[in-house]
């Protein structure tokens, strides 16, 4: 593509502007654009009052930019006509005539006319690929820096289990130790399966719908050793038993991570129960519960943060799999006062 030169007179600029292929424009010493090119008009389908008006303030009032993209577009525009800068990049998001929008980088440069700034060159390149591609890889290393926070933080109880049979067979020459490690690290060949479930977008995970006995559930959670130590008084109810309907792995992740955090942030003997209501899956505890900040937090079940100064990776996890089921993820405070974290969506079985 050809580029207009730094310094060119006005009248010059205009040819310059309408032989380019990209969409162009030439602005005044005010900001109004005196001069599009053919390719600018084609591609936004904006009146020539639009185009010709002063800018952005007419397209900030237009609805074409947001009041932020104006304000990025006037502070670079101003640099180039105050001599401040020879050339300037301002990326925009435009919402064209046809209610679509599209992401473009414009490229600013001087007009000068016996060594004074006169008007500026505006060239447009679409970059909305680009910039998609670009949130791609963000989507993608968020993603991959959920399941490396996922396996560095959940693997760790069932594999210093795997590792205390493992020893214990050694030192005592017992090797029916060595079944209740294999069990763990099952467990752990598991969990590894379900985190590379995790990394992916809930939109794109399968679910089975199934009838997932919540009785079982609750007690494959507290044999599991996925807990590390219980809290000594701890108890766990299943409150309204039967059967939901359900992804039996995913729901076993979920439900597990929420007993998990109930006995770590419950108190010290926390009572949690387990059921399914007309509102949906929950597990509630009798602890300290929420305190009103942490309520007022949107991002609570963001990765990285936890009510209790944890990890953050349970809560995340949970919201993941309540999406991809097509449930939602409340959090709000049990009968107790304390914690419950409640499926919203999961229905019982029959």
């Amino acid at each position: 593509m050809e580029t207009p030169p730094e310094s060119v007179p006005i009248d010059h600029a205009e040819s310059i502007v309408n032989a380019l292929g990209d969409g162009a424009y030439v602005l005044d010493a005010d900001r109004n654009r005196v001069f599009v090119n053919d390719r600018l008009r084609e591609v936004t389908g904006f009146d020539e009052a639009v185009l010709h008006a002063k800018h952005p303030e007419r397209l900030v009032a237009e609805g074409r930019w947001s009041e932020e993209a104006g304000e990025r577009y006037r502070t670079a525009v101003e640099r180039v006509l105050g001599a401040e800068a020879d050339d300037e990049r301002v990326q925009l998001t435009t919402t064209l005539d046809d209610g679509s929008d599209v992401t473009t980088e414009t490229r600013l440069t001087p007009i000068e006319r016996g060594g004074a700034v006169v008007g500026a060159v505006g060239v447009i390149r679409d970059v909305t690929a680009r910039v998609e591609r670009e949130r791609e890889l963000e989507r993608l290393n968020e993603r991959l820096e959920r399941l490396a926070g996922f396996i560095s933080h959940d693997l760790r109880n069932p594999l210093s289990v795997a590792r205390g049979y493992v020893d214990l067979a050694r030192e005592t020459g017992d090797t029916k130790q060595l079944a209740a490690a294999e069990s763990a690290f099952g467990r752990i060949e598991s969990m590894i399966d379900e985190a590379l479930v995790m990394a992916r977008d809930p939109d794109a995970i399968e679910t089975e719908d199934a009838a997932v006995d919540l009785a079982d559930l609750a007690a494959d959670c507290l044999g599991s050793g996925d807990f590390g130590e219980i809290p000594a008084g701890a108890d766990l109810v299943v409150a309204d038993a039967g059967a939901v309907t359900g992804d039996p792995t995913l729901l076993r992740r979920a439900v597990g991570n929420l007993i998990g955090n109930a006995f770590e942030y419950g108190g010290d003997a926390p009572t949690v129960r387990v059921g399914v209501d007309d509102r949906g899956l929950y597990v509630a505890d009798d602890g300290p519960g929420l305190s009103d900040d942490e309520r007022d937090r949107a991002e609570l079940t963001d990765f990285g943060v936890s009510p209790g100064g944890g990890t953050g990776i349970g809560l995340a996890i949970v919201e993941r799999v309540a999406v991809a089921h097509g449930w939602t993820l409340e959090v709000d405070e049990s009968p107790e006062g304390g914690f419950r974290a409640t499926l919203v969506g999961a229905e019982p079985t029959g």
